[in-house]
């Protein structure tokens, strides 16, 4: 048997290769490029940190739909929401929310709103994954880097360019891709065309999905009103269409246009909120029936970047973009009261962004050392609005709504510098960066709010020391900080009428963080292995607090609170064909993700904190490549009792075990099938009982699905 040298991959935890390797003949030693760690493509055995990344690839091998599937069996990286407002943000960490930047091809998307009535959200959800080239998960503080929003982590969303579809030597690429999932009767089609004419590539990529409802575990009360246990019925169809073209003008610059749209529309039966009487049965005319919503959430950029192959005195390489992006959420509340009639509570949200980007590289090579600096800047240009309408359906009345903040425009810009230093003939390699960024909120002139103003300096320090050609263990230290958002600093409400109101406070501080983490890699002929332990510090979080003034109570938001988290993830892969000499392509693999988190001011637990997971797999690739299968089990720990800040219902622990497999009868066909929860297991992700008691209805409404199974078809021309 020939011996094969594996590829190590950019998740700090879980190392992989894709099935087709297997098959192959023996591979020279290559490292995973990753590009969040340091803004340039970088291979992984010198960035000193811990990133996942997911290709492509991975995604298809594992039947993705969503970002949820894609990255469910990554240790320490959770993605929220479900239902009617689907996928909210990320948890990296125990540190959700806006602070974990999430960037679309270095496009930065804007701040999740929740106001926290059930009429309204707005998320940066609008991603199709069918474009996606990878998906990179960088943990930990990187706001020297990214600026601000990266205290807890980034998410770098990658979408495909031309060159990675078209083969060497092709220079035409079509291909169609279609699929099935049964947890939520879903249905997609795929067209992915790309063109290599003389100096110019294109790509074109159109996605359609429609689907219902992602159902719960099947023994849930299918009634209406609050202790509902089945998800509430809805229907979806979207629609992506992403475009892509690139001019090599000449040997030194290349010049590419990008344009991409998104559209969801969503339609829901509320059936869970059906006869709910708002009136504690004192006021019969606000039991609410007939509840149901229309949702439409759309999201369009369009972009011109510019790569230079300068070569001068100042910088070897420059690349420059400059990106519109417009995001917008709509939402159609319809319900019947006795006191209100039929209405419509209309709700929508706007983002709409300016961002220029500009990054400079070089590379010093001097008698013993090596220094690769970055260096740029980037700024963005951000108008938030609300449009809040109540229309009776009865009278045909059109009345303004009550909009929790004025609509606000921001600019911020930040400037960054990093060295990444190579020594001892590049046995150790040091990361030294630094970023100074300011964040600038005007709320409109009307609300007669004051204007923000705040800036930052955060900083990295890591170093990698390779000890040979199958070892190396690396450190670092890492700031992050996030400005307030909008709504954190200009919600203003008065009803003292009701008896209480919010004081807005354009006065926060931006939340900072500090982190510290090391690590060690390992890959030999029978597997690799990664293991990182780190510990983060957090301060400054801004968070609501409420008195009592004049028998009103007043609440206003401030930066109160302190946390740290700390834990430790470990990763390995064997090729069980060397170590145990099983079957020619027989792998195994398993990651672990243990965490702790605290608020430091009270001693409690952090509810954002995950539980202990794991995740085991045992895999085999034909020799042929012509088919393969692979087993996952993912075991997370129960959240219980002080776990939690408060009482909150127990999160059980639970095992689920999924099954792919694929077969390819032809070089340009492969059909893939999944089996997921095999053993239809009721359980219950710990995020989505965040904040509910043991006495709260419709517990069974917050499961995930039980037994289900999914196909897709993939056909290159």
């Amino acid at each position: 048997m020939n011996h094969k040298q594996l590829s190590l991959i950019a998740s700090s935890v879980l190392l992989a290769l894709s099935p087709s390797l297997h098959a192959q003949e023996k591979k020279a030693y290559t490292d995973e490029i990753v590009v969040t760690a340091t803004r340039t493509e970088q291979s992984i055995k010198d960035v000193p940190g811990s990133v996942s990344k997911i290709t492509a690839e991975d995604m298809e091998k594992n039947l993705a739909n969503d970002l949820q599937d894609a990255l469910k069996y990554e240790p320490g990286v959770q993605v929220n929401g479900n239902g009617r407002f689907g996928i909210s943000d990320f948890t990296v960490r125990g540190v959700s929310g806006n602070r974990v930047k999430v960037m679309v091809d270095n496009v930065e998307q804007p701040a999740g709103y929740n106001p926290g009535a059930d009429q309204m959200r707005k998320f940066s959800n609008g991603i199709e994954i069918d474009t996606l080239t990878a998906i990179e998960v960088s943990k930990g503080p990187g706001s020297s880097l990214y600026g601000s929003d990266a205290m807890g982590g980034t998410v770098l969303l990658r979408t495909k360019n031309p060159e990675d579809v078209l083969k060497a030597g092709e220079n035409n690429h079509l291909a169609v891709k279609t699929g099935y999932a049964s947890d939520s009767e879903q249905y997609k089609a795929t067209v992915e065309a790309a063109n290599r004419s003389g100096a110019v590539e294109s790509l074109l990529i159109y996605t359609y999905r429609d689907g219902k409802e992602t159902e719960t575990h099947g023994d849930g009360a299918d009634i209406e009103g609050l202790d509902r246990g089945q998800a509430d019925p809805l229907t979806f169809a979207s629609h992506n269409l992403l475009g892509k073209v690139y001019v090599q003008v000449n040997d030194a610059n290349r010049v590419g246009f990008v344009a991409e749209y998104f559209n969801r529309d969503t339609d829901t039966q509320i059936l869970s909120r059906e006869n709910y009487d708002a009136g504690g049965g004192f006021m019969p005319g606000y039991v609410y029936t007939n509840v149901k919503a229309h949702d439409e959430d759309d999201r369009i950029r369009l972009g011109l970047n510019h790569e230079w192959q300068a070569d001068n005195t100042a910088f070897d390489t420059l690349n420059w973009a400059l990106n519109w992006q417009q995001s917008e959420s709509k939402h159609d509340n319809y319900d019947h009261t006795g006191a209100n009639g039929n209405r419509n509570r209309y709700r929508a949200g706007e983002d709409s962004s300016t961002q220029f980007d500009a990054q400079f590289n070089k590379i010093i090579a001097l008698a013993t050392t090596r220094h690769e600096l970055t260096y740029g800047l980037n700024a963005v240009k951000n108008e938030f609005e609300l449009d809040y309408k109540n229309y009776s359906l009865d009278t045909g009345d059109v009345t303004p709504g009550p909009v929790e903040v004025p609509n606000a425009e921001s600019v911020k810009y930040g400037l960054f510098l990093q060295d990444q230093l190579y020594l001892m003939q590049e046995q150790l390699v040091v990361t030294a960066g630094i970023r100074y960024d300011n964040y600038q909120a005007e709320p409109a002139s009307s609300s007669g709010l004051d204007k923000h103003e705040s800036d930052a300096v955060t900083g990295r320090l890591g170093a990698v020391y390779h000890w040979n050609e199958s070892f190396n263990t690396y450190a670092q230290i890492s700031q992050g900080f996030r400005s307030p958002s909008i709504g954190e600093m200009y919600e203003d409400k008065d009803n003292s009428m009701f008896g209480y109101k919010i004081v807005s406070n354009p006065d926060l501080k931006p939340e900072k963080s500090i982190a510290y983490e090391i690590g060690a890699r390992s890959q030999g002929r029978i597997g690799a292995m990664n293991v990182a332990a780190f510990y983060n510090d957090y301060k400054d979080f801004i968070v609501s607090s409420t008195e009592e003034v004049n028998s009103i109570e007043v609440t206003t938001n401030a930066n109160l609170d302190a946390a740290k988290i700390y834990g430790v993830e470990l990763g390995a892969e064997v090729w069980l064909d060397e170590a145990l000499s099983a079957p020619y392509g027989t792998y195994a693999k398993l990651s672990l993700a243990y965490q702790e988190g605290e608020d430091k001011k009270t001693g409690d637990s952090l509810d954002s904190v995950a539980p202990f997971t794991s995740v085991v797999g045992l895999g085999y690739d034909a020799p042929s490549g012509d088919w393969g299968s692979e087993i996952n089990a993912m075991y997370v720990a129960s959240k219980t009792g002080d776990d939690w800040t408060d009482e909150n219902v127990d999160a059980p622990s639970y095992t689920v075990v999924d099954l792919t497999t694929y077969y390819t009868p032809t070089e340009n066909l492969v059909l893939r099938a999944g089996l997921f929860n095999a053993f239809d297991k009721k359980y219950w992700r710990y995020q989505d009982v965040d904040g509910l008691t043991a006495s709260t209805s419709g517990l069974d409404r917050r499961t995930q699905p039980g037994r289900n199974w999914g196909v897709n078809l993939d056909y290159a021309f």
